[in-house]
This record gives structure tokens, sequence and C-alpha cells, in this order.
């Protein structure tokens, strides 16, 4: 793959993660990069949490409890950073970092952005609250896998439930309380979608998560951010953010309203970005880069990093 590209790294977010997935990254902790493993013991000693150990755990009750903001968010940026220092050789200069959801956090430490021990404790800090709101407010999340805005939104309104991600042309998703998504899922194929749940704690990216969204901004007001970092692009609207208060702002509202990911993508593809490189776990970044690739005018090259590995 051609490093000279104008290049994108992109950190998945919750969701992402399967039962003893960690493994994807390495057999054993021993054999994780020294960064990966500050990392780990940094994220597992903020949560006060085996991080490594949960992961490494196929049993259904453990997968459940990695579910929850305050163990996956965190968990997430150890992850992006293992696997980062794992291929950075291979990885090249970035002209841009992103994240979806809350690959934010992890987005904002190897953008340099913030330090590796302030983005961990950021997300655990912000997925604390969220914890709550998810035990006040259940709920979750719903693809409409063939449903465009439009369709999507004509599901949610008839079931209750909110728009939550624009993934691709023909990949929605919405969140709600269960009872709503069981609307959903039943008025789905009228309208020509298929449901798939998805595995997260909550209804994330919906009005949920008021309340821990005006908690946590206590948490950003007081974020160290640097004067000088890798360019990232936000969620909202698909901006690019480069300075403190812009980040700021992204960062502000984050979980109580949509991921515009078709605006990410857009924003990256007309600045010059075709290469695009996505971090695990898991490989729906990739599969959502491709189906925005199919059609444009230029070829994009789309690569796991985890490919990159020698």
């Amino acid at each position: 793959m051609n490093q000279n590209l104008s290049t994108v790294l992109i950190c998945p977010g919750q969701g992402a993660q399967r039962a003893g997935g960690v493994t994807d990254l390495a057999e054993s902790f021993d054999q994780l990069p020294a960064e990966g493993q500050q990392a780990f013991r940094l994220a597992s000693e903020i949560a006060d949490c085996d991080l490594w150990r949960l992961g490494l755990s196929a049993e259904q009750a453990d997968e459940a409890r990695l579910r929850r903001p305050s163990l996956l968010q965190p968990f997430l940026v150890a992850w992006a950073v293992a696997e980062h220092a794992a291929v950075a050789p291979g990885v090249g200069p970035l002209s841009y970092v992103t994240g979806h959801s809350s690959g934010i956090n992890s987005a904002m430490a190897l953008s340099g952005a913030i330090s590796l021990e302030s983005a961990l404790r950021f997300a655990w800090q912000c997925g604390t609250t969220m914890d709550q709101d998810c035990l006040e407010r259940p709920g979750g999340l719903l693809a409409l896998v063939g449903a465009g805005r439009a369709t999507a939104e004509a599901i949610a309104a008839q079931s209750g439930a909110s728009l939550a991600n624009h993934n691709a042309p023909d990949q929605t998703v919405i969140g709600g309380t269960h009872e709503s998504l069981a609307r959903a899922i039943r008025v789905a194929p009228e309208h020509g979608g298929q449901p798939v749940e998805l595995r997260v704690a909550g209804a994330f990216h919906t009005s949920s998560f008021e309340q821990s969204d005006a908690l946590n901004r206590r948490f950003i007001d007081t974020l160290e951010i640097a004067e000088d970092f890798t360019p990232i692009v936000g969620n909202h609207m698909g901006q690019t953010i480069e300075s403190p208060e812009q980040l700021r702002d992204e960062l502000r509202s984050q979980y109580v309203r949509p991921v515009e990911w078709q605006s990410v993508l857009r924003t990256l593809y007309g600045a010059g970005v075709r290469r695009f490189l996505t971090l695990g776990p898991g490989n729906v970044m990739a599969g959502l880069a491709r189906r925005y690739g199919k059609g444009l005018p230029d070829r994009i090259q789309i690569q796991r990093t985890s490919q990159l590995r020698s």
C-alpha cells in the first residue's frame, strides 16, 4: 500500500469488540509492544479492572460486563494504542485521525491532542456517568441494513426511536428503549430495512444520554489539550478539528446527537485522503469505507492496520 498517499487512521467505537477478541492483538499480554502493555496496565488501573483479562474472556457474563461504557471506553483506547504501536512503521505519516463515536477518545490520543493517561482517564470518567444512564434509561441500537436516512427516520418515527448513526448510504442506525426497538424490528421489513441488533449497552447518540452529557462537560472543560496535533475529523457534520476549542466543541453533546459518518468520509475524501487505515477491534470501519468508496471518481485504498504486522 502506498504510504505517499494522504492517509487517515480510523478508530472504531462501542460495538466493535467481541468476546475473547483481544487475542486479535496478541496471543498473550507479553507479546504486546511495550506501549501496548503500558496502555492496558494504565487503563486497568484507572478502571479498577484487569481489562486485558476481561477482553480475553469468552464468557457471556464478561462480554456483557465489557459493554459497560466505564470499561469499554478505556479498553478501546488501550487497544488502539497497542495496535498502532505494533504497526507504526507500516502506517507512515498521517494527514488526519478520526474515530467513530467513542473512537474519538482513541483518535485524541493517537493524534497527540491529549496524553495517553488523559485519554484513558477521560474515557473512564465519561463512561462512568454513562453507565448510570444505561441503568436508568435502558435501551440499545439497531442497524437498519438496506435503509437510507429517510427510510430509517420513517421507521424511527413509527416505532418511537431516534436516528443515532448515518453510517453508509444503505446503513443507518437508530436508538431507543428496548420496547421502541422491538417495534422497529417488526416494522422495518415493511420499509425494506433489515434490522440487526448491535452489541451495545445503551441508546447512544440519542436523548437517553442527556444527563451524562451535562455531567461530562466538567471533564471536557478541564481536559488538557495540546495546541498542535494531527487534525481530527469530528462526528458532527464531519468538521475538521485543529484547535483545542474546536475539539471541546466536538466533545460537548457527543453522545446526544447522531454520528454523521457519511459526512466524516466525505470530508476526508474532499481533503484529498485516498488511504484509509482502520484499527480494530473488528472490521466494521473498513466495511463502511468500502461502501463509501464505491463509485468515487478516484479509487481509495482501504486496509486494516492488523494487515501491516510483520
